[in-house]
């Protein structure tokens, strides 16, 4: 059996190479005004994006905020961190 904490992180600046590496179960919630898009999948403010991934993840992702500058960036990415 894996040990590992949870981690919570605040993302609000575009990211063309995202690391998940290290990561187990990911979930992305969309807090801000602006729409995200998370490796070609769109979210809307309020919408959460979960990964059912029971394995320790290796890849790097893109995350693109909208361009509108008036839109609140609020990205937040929970997940276990094997210790």
């Amino acid at each position: 059996m894996f040990c590992g904490n949870l981690v919570n992180k605040l993302i609000k600046e575009n990211h063309s190479s995202y690391p998940l590496a290290g990561m187990i179960n990911p979930t992305f919630q969309n807090q801000g005004t602006a729409s995200v898009t998370i490796d070609g999948r769109n979210l809307a403010p309020g919408e959460t994006y979960s990964v059912y991934a029971p394995i320790v993840l290796q890849n790097a992702i893109p995350i693109t905020f909208s361009p509108d500058k008036t839109k609140t960036r609020q990205l937040y990415i929970g997940y276990v961190d094997i210790i």
